[in-house]
């Protein structure tokens, strides 16, 4: 493996045969790779990285870094065709479509292949059918119920902006799942999600946080807190169990 190497911001964009070689150089010939992100689609400047899957024919266990080459900060996940099928699944049935979304915009270098291609399938596939049903919506329901109770009682300007960004954050996510559609990553691609799926849910949203931090009112984003909790079956506070696996044991030293 090379050393880490810091370099100079590159001003250019990065040129395909450039980042073949360095994926080669580092981790032996890739069956090919995904390229993805703003340099792969003319939206990159200098301080932008290079996204890339590299796909070898077998990895110990998939894993991701990030190192400097060439003026360009590589973002870098390794796998073979199998892992990474197994963790577009994974993500798939926790509500996320992050690495499939990935996957299905990439470009291939140096050119399509089979596996790519299958890879590709399997990706449109997932976006399409989007995450898998819950088998209850029990736990996420206590949780936001229990968000909003403290917020209504809370005296504490920190605490409840501490709160209500909690609270946002999981309704916006449960209102994406309620609906079937995955989720593309946290933070900005939240947003992103949401507005794209359901522009005026989500200028309420934001409405009704920005107004809290604004004057301190929570009455708003608690109302939209509410509807999405409607959607899911309700408030819930009593009669909530949740069974750990018989396996958190551990004896006292």
């Amino acid at each position: 493996m090379l050393p880490l190497v810091i370099d100079a911001p590159h001003t250019d964009p990065p040129d395909p045969q450039m980042i073949l070689d360095t994926v080669a150089a580092r981790y032996g010939q890739p069956l090919f790779c995904f390229f993805f992100g703003s340099h792969a689609f003319g939206r990159g400047d200098a301080g932008s990285d290079i996204d890339v899957i590299v796909v070898l024919s077998r990895v110990e266990n998939a894993y991701r870094e990030t190192f400097s080459s060439n003026g360009f900060l590589f973002d870098a996940q390794v796998h073979d065709p199998e892992t990474l099928h197994y963790v577009m699944r994974l993500e798939q049935r926790g509500g996320v479509g992050l690495l499939a979304g990935e996957v299905d915009q990439a470009r291939v270098l140096p050119e399509n292949c089979d596996p790519a291609s299958a890879l590709k399938e399997v990706a449109r596939a997932i976006l399409a059918s989007g995450p898998p049903p819950l088998a209850t919506w029990d736990t996420p329901r206590r949780y936001v119920s229990a968000l909003i109770s403290d917020l209504e009682r809370s005296a504490n300007a920190d605490e409840r902006w501490m709160m209500a960004m909690d609270l946002y954050i999981r309704i916006l996510e449960l209102f994406l799942r309620h609906h079937g559609q995955l989720l593309y990553g946290p933070g900005r691609h939240l947003v992103r999600s949401v507005k794209t799926f359901d522009a005026p849910f989500f200028d309420r949203a934001q409405s009704a946080l920005a107004q809290l931090f604004a004057d301190g009112s929570v009455s708003p984003l608690i109302a939209v807190a509410r509807e999405v909790l409607d959607l899911i079956g309700g408030p819930l506070t009593a009669g909530f169990r949740q069974n750990y696996p018989e396996k958190f044991r551990l004896p006292l030293p």
